[in-house]
């Protein structure tokens, strides 16, 4: 009887699906380290599966297998002593003894790296992913428990969003984490109050003869106590607290009724392009959302373009190339943005209902002097006229690149060669007046 109640016990400490040790045990694993041995120095880290493995999420049977497989190469590394199943179900807590710095955990993160990557049997054989790392070290970063795992959670969530190889936590990157919560409570409060501090501003988009055909509209945000952020740093705040769908809506509507009003005012049919997440179009009623904006307006889909990125088009592409085909319905042209950039590939490319291909900055900056990224820009520029596509060029900044990119066949140019962003007042007294 009291072998049966032990083998119970040990099978309730253990995750039933990868067969390690449980959060819990961990936890009291921790505590009695830093009790019994306060002065020993220790690494503790979370590996969660990275993008890759989330997106065969809906297969439950695979990601099983996957689990288990993945489990078996790590408990390889570190030793199953060391290895405990957290919470959540795509990631895993290590424990790394006898460590006192960074580059004393390199090799065991390459390593671990290595080991997750390699191909698998089937029935996984087509498939492949890595893992994302936070880690902190006790006591450099922590003297608690507590600090510990809030300090290794803070180096994954910051290393994860940046999709770089970094994971170890630092006073820095402490700092980062508090400002963004900092101006995630402050981003709620000004969007509850009728979105205080954001406004518009609208680039250009001309043709060869530097005539104004459409504008991008770009958010801006004035925060209070921190002045103007970054959209790459305020975007992903709004996308992960859910803000993005109240914001994409506000400067959906507020574009196209300032569209209407300078056709109105000037004769100019003039266009405008609004970015749109992925956040946004996995939204249940967002096609429902813009066909009542355009109808709210009286203005037709021809009037607006929206861009998306290679990647919103990649996480649920049958259900995102649905409402894309829904939206050209209305008229909407559908811009691809930063093409050449994720994960573009020919053999989708035709099948994706876009109008516009966007030539990411990167390849447009020094393509006076790289071959390479002229060569890029001559192959989309190849692409584009081969499925009938137009191609813009982003980030211009010099009358060489515009002349060039103009000799390549580009259609349109939006950059600093004709204007920054400008509040709308501006851009109607220096692009729309007769």
């Amino acid at each position: 009887m009291t072998d049966n109640v032990d083998k119970l016990n040990e099978l309730l400490k253990r995750d039933p699906d990868t067969g390690l040790y449980s959060r819990h045990i961990l936890l009291q694993n921790l505590s009695r380290r830093i009790r019994e041995n306060p002065k020993s120095p220790f690494a503790y880290g979370i590996i969660r599966m990275d993008e890759h493995y989330q997106r065969i999420r809906h297969y439950r049977d695979r990601q099983k297998i996957l689990l288990y497989i993945t489990a078996q190469r790590i408990k390889e590394i570190v030793g199953e002593e060391f290895l405990f199943q957290s919470d959540r179900s795509d990631e895993f807590l290590v424990i790394i003894p006898g460590v006192n710095s960074e580059e004393e955990l390199d090799p065991f993160f390459q390593n671990l790296m290595d080991k997750i990557s390699e191909p698998y049997n089937q029935p996984a054989s087509d498939l492949s992913f890595g893992c994302h790392m936070g880690m902190a070290l006790y006591p450099t970063h922590a003297e608690t428990v507590e600090e510990l795992m809030d300090n290794s959670e803070i180096a994954l969530g910051i290393f994860e969003q940046r999709h770089d190889q970094g994971y170890i936590y630092s006073q820095a990157l402490g700092e980062a984490h508090n400002r963004r919560r900092t101006l995630e409570t402050i981003m709620t409060k000004a969007v509850g109050n009728n979105l205080q501090g954001f406004h518009i501003v609208y680039q250009p988009l001309v043709n060869e003869d530097k005539e104004v055909l459409s504008c991008e509209a770009l958010m801006r945000w004035d925060a209070p106590g921190f002045g103007s952020v970054s959209p790459d740093s305020f975007i992903p705040i709004a996308e992960e607290t859910g803000l993005i769908n109240t914001l994409g809506h506000w400067i959906l509507y507020s574009s196209i009724l300032q569209v209407k009003k300078w056709r109105e005012e000037t004769g100019f049919n003039i266009t405008v392009s609004v970015n749109v997440s992925s956040i946004q179009l996995e939204y249940s009623h967002y096609i429902e959302n813009v066909r009542s904006v355009l109808e709210s307006l009286d203005m037709d889909g021809e009037c607006l373009h929206l861009e998306v990125t290679e990647s919103t088009l990649m996480d649920e592409p049958e259900e995102i190339v649905k409402k894309l085909d829904e939206l050209r319905d209305m008229g909407i042209k559908i811009m691809l943005d930063d093409f050449g950039t994720g994960y573009s590939s020919l053999s989708y490319l035709h099948q994706l209902p876009i109008d516009t291909l966007k030539i990411a900055k990167e390849f447009v900056d020094d393509i006076l002097t790289n071959q390479k990224n002229l060569d890029v820009v001559k192959a989309i520029q190849s692409i584009s006229k081969s499925f009938g596509l137009i191609t813009l060029a982003e980030g211009v900044e010099h009358q060489d690149q515009f002349d060039l990119l103009i000799k390549e066949g580009c259609n349109m140019i939006q950059g600093y060669i004709v204007s920054p962003p400008v509040a709308a007042m501006e851009f109607s007294e220096r692009f729309l007046k007769k």
